[in-house]
């Protein structure tokens, strides 16, 4: 690089950010592309839950899903690069008694964040949380509805999950 620019210190200046920014722009290509958001319901209303055991939420609408690591099947999301990512959930409840509404995301068997709703007076509420999660390559990542609570959701999309890669380590 320093050998073909010239001597000339500014044009020698603008050669060596020109040879950086070539060398910046091949990392990027290299930049992992990861990132998902899905709602759980493709069609249709009602309750979700409640479930005897905890129970994985199978987010089914599927807004992206570049990198293809979020299963819709499983409603697992799988890590393929080791990095810093950012997951961010919502639930909603269409409540009118018992049972209450916690939704838990997940990191492999290790609860991370939750939320939690029990039911007053009101009958429907809505939260979200997040969190930015150091994964290995093959952690799971998922958003876990425990035994005996219940979320809603119709074609409003309430309850939704979405991760990205912030940066490969």
């Amino acid at each position: 690089m320093q050998d073909s620019c010239p001597q000339n210190t500014l044009s020698s200046q603008i050669c060596k950010l020109e040879a950086r920014v070539e060398q910046l722009e091949r990392e990027l290509k290299d930049f992992p592309q990861v990132a998902f958001s899905a709602a759980l319901r493709e069609s249709g209303s009602g309750n979700i839950g409640p479930f005897t055991i905890d129970t994985v939420l199978q987010y089914k609408k599927i807004f992206s899903n570049i990198g293809n690591c979020y299963n819709p099947s499983t409603g697992i999301f799988t890590a393929r690069v080791k990095g810093a990512y950012y997951f961010r959930f919502s639930a909603y409840n269409n409540i009118d008694g018992t049972p209450s509404t916690n939704v838990v995301l997940m990191k492999n068997d290790m609860r991370t964040v939750s939320i939690w709703d029990k039911s007053p007076s009101d009958t429907n509420d809505s939260a979200s949380n997040a969190v930015v999660l150091q994964l290995e390559e093959g952690d799971s990542v998922f958003v876990r509805l425990p035994a005996n609570t219940r979320v809603f959701d119709d074609l409003g999309y309430y309850n939704s999950f979405s991760g990205f890669l912030l940066f490969p380590m």
